[in-house]
């Protein structure tokens, strides 16, 4: 390739300063670039001495944006030097392009970020079939991996919270899952569903107001004692099921006892569900009136 269109295609492409194109082969489905660097020294990743002594080679693929719906991928010839300082452990270094790649990374940088961004907003099977659309080679797992590298979200006073269970793995190992409910978004994931863990939890957080939960004894107590502040209320969903459980036992049960039982579970499921749609505010002689 000439050094006129390589420098024309290496600034179409964005590729950092340094990175050169020796030759590029297309097909139907990828777009395949042989890139190497020439810079004449690189710096030790260990003393941070410049070597400018190759010891050698190797080949890397890197994937990078797709083109025109086509994978592409970056045929990287790295090098490797010898580091000149006697008491630096690096005898032999691989050099580092930072703006190109990380270290063992099988991804750039940019393409990275778009395959976090479909994760975030579809998750990983429907990400991944997005991604093969575009003409990005990926799998669930693979952008799972780099959706769980992002940076926690800061946590924000939250005051209306929602408590659930959930299975790390089915009918063994489960945790908790913590939700505000007024933004709608997952603030926190405990580790287990233990009363103590959730009530640690709550002591921090004494900005909470109401706590909406299943009828879990655990999450009752722990609501009970981390957080006594807050009003405590049945999440739509449990009490829509139990409702529909103890309905479809009624229809088994004595006619008298299924009845009683029904009506006063939906006696009871209304009234919640009332004081968690209306919260209540506290007038001034101390009563309580509805809002």
């Amino acid at each position: 390739m000439e050094p006129r269109e390589a420098a024309l295609l290496s600034s179409i492409l964005h590729l950092p300063a340094g990175i050169t194109i020796l030759s590029v082969h297309p097909s139907a489905t990828e777009l395949v670039i042989r890139v190497a660097c020439h810079a004449p020294s690189m710096p030790c990743p260990e003393c941070h001495q410049p070597s400018t002594r190759i010891h050698g080679n190797y080949q890397r693929t890197v994937a990078d944006l797709p083109c025109a719906g086509r994978n592409v991928l970056l045929m990287l010839t790295v090098r490797k030097f010898v580091c000149s300082t006697p008491t630096c452990p690096y005898k032999i270094f691989t050099e580092r392009l930072p703006g190109l790649v990380e270290s063992y990374g099988r991804m750039t940088p940019r393409l990275i970020a778009l395959v976090q961004s479909l994760g975030v907003v579809a998750g990983g099977q429907m990400g991944t079939r997005q991604a093969d659309r575009t003409g990005i080679a990926t799998t669930p797992s693979t952008l799972l991996r780099h959706l769980m590298q992002l940076p926690a979200p800061v946590t924000r006073a939250v005051r209306v919270l929602g408590l659930d269970d959930f299975a790390w793995k089915k009918r063994f190992t489960y945790g908790t899952i913590l939700v505000d409910l007024e933004r709608r978004r997952i603030i926190d994931v405990l580790p287990d569903r233990e009363s103590a863990t959730v009530e640690t939890w709550l002591k921090e957080h004494p900005e909470v107001d109401i706590v909406s939960r299943d009828r879990g004894k655990e999450f009752a107590k722990a609501a009970t004692v981390g957080a006594p502040q807050a009003r405590q209320v049945v999440d739509r969903f449990h009490m829509v099921k139990n409702l529909s459980e103890v309905l479809r036992e009624s229809a088994s049960a004595p006619v008298g006892d299924g009845r009683k039982r029904a009506h006063a579970l939906a006696s009871h499921d209304c009234h919640v569900a009332a004081a968690h749609s209306c919260p209540r505010e506290e007038s001034p002689s101390g009563t309580s009136s509805q809002s």
